[in-house]
């Protein structure tokens, strides 16, 4: 193919994955709500394993269609990565929830700089090895989906969404131990209460109702304002 053809590709090769990761946040709400955090995790894991597999795959075919396709499901993958600390800080007990809920941030760049180094010419940044350090997240993918059928469901999706105080109950004493849980349990049925009625907006929704532009305005300006700092250039 002429240099013109081969910097199209590559340019469509990056910037696929955020079409995947607006494909991905797009429906992870619905998702959320309609199997419950636990649920919603395991499906989110899909993506990347079969984003590994089409990785692996690419190599061994010489196909650049794998590497669009594995790229695409790495960022619907990524998309749903709300998923975590929305569970994460569910099923953390009161007292360590903000604390749990900063660590989410924390392991994220964490997880971003160990893949900055793995991606080094020393490392795996080379010519054979590419496609091993993009197949990497397969493998955190398939240590989750192992592991998440071990853990509860979220207490609070549980009693807020479904109604089930008894399985609420169940899932604080396997998360927490053994214990009275009376304080949490009403303020989780408090919480129930007020939200009684309210409605879950979809993104057009939410654009279209006024209430909430000044919320999404000043959240639209830190982000847009975030890609000038020079964070991407360092």
């Amino acid at each position: 193919p002429s240099e013109d053809m081969i910097t199209l590709l590559w340019s469509f090769i990056v910037s696929v994955y955020s079409i995947g990761g607006l494909l991905g946040s797009s429906s992870a709400g619905y998702l959320a709500v309609r199997f419950g955090r636990k649920k919603a995790m395991l499906f989110a894991n899909v993506p990347a394993l079969l984003s590994a597999a089409l990785m692996g795959l690419s190599r061994l075919c010489g196909s650049f269609e794998m590497i669009i396709a594995g790229r695409l499901c790495s960022g619907v993958c990524g998309g749903k990565s709300a998923f975590l600390p929305m569970y994460a800080g569910e099923i953390s007990p009161k007292k360590l929830r903000g604390f749990i809920n900063v660590t989410s941030s924390v392991f994220f760049a964490l997880g971003k700089t160990v893949a900055r180094i793995l991606g080094l010419r020393n490392l795996l940044g080379t010519e054979d090895t590419w496609n091993v350090l993009l197949s990497f997240s397969g493998l955190v993918a398939l240590i989750q989906l192992l592991s998440l059928p071990f853990f509860p469901e979220s207490p609070p999706y549980l009693l807020l969404q479904k109604g089930d105080k008894a399985g609420c109950l169940k899932a604080m004493k396997q998360l927490w131990g053994e214990g009275n849980y009376h304080t949490e349990f009403e303020d989780l049925m408090k919480e129930k209460a007020i939200t009684k009625g309210t409605k879950i907006m979809n993104v057009l929704e939410v654009l279209r109702e006024p209430s909430v532009y000044p919320q999404l305005i000043t959240m639209l300006l830190l982000l847009l304002s975030l890609q000038l700092c020079g964070l991407s250039a360092v």
